[in-house]
């Protein structure tokens, strides 16, 4: 069974490319692009990990959290953000992420934070 990562990420070169690389490393990889698009998939049962976006459309990604909390508390959650100051990497793990990557970041060391949450 393949692992599922589901990414929300509304800047579709960041995306497409940390999509790339988690496919390469043997994921099952979900794409979103819009808040509204992620929101209709948080009851998906097959997702392992979230890879979010805090700033997106009309909502954030600290409100997506809420609802894929409500739907599963132990599935796990990363932030990746451009926010960077250390009040955001706080309000994102007193939100309830597992982890908090900022832009720009390598997406390989993004690949590897996923591979330690999932094991």
């Amino acid at each position: 069974m393949k692992r599922v990562v589901s990414i929300v990420e509304d800047e579709k070169d960041i995306n497409n490319l940390v999509a790339q690389y988690l496919r390469k490393d043997g994921y099952e990889v979900h794409q979103y692009y819009t808040y509204e698009e992620a929101s209709a998939h948080v009851g998906d049962d097959d997702v392992h990990l979230w890879i979010l976006d805090i700033m997106l459309d009309d909502k954030s990604g600290f409100d997506l959290l809420e609802e894929i909390r409500l739907e599963g508390p132990e599935i796990p959650a990363i932030f990746m953000s451009a926010r960077d100051k250390e009040f955001d990497r706080i309000i994102g793990l007193e939100k309830g992420c597992d982890d908090y990557i900022t832009k720009p970041f390598s997406p390989k060391e993004l690949v590897l934070r996923v591979n330690n949450i999932i094991k």
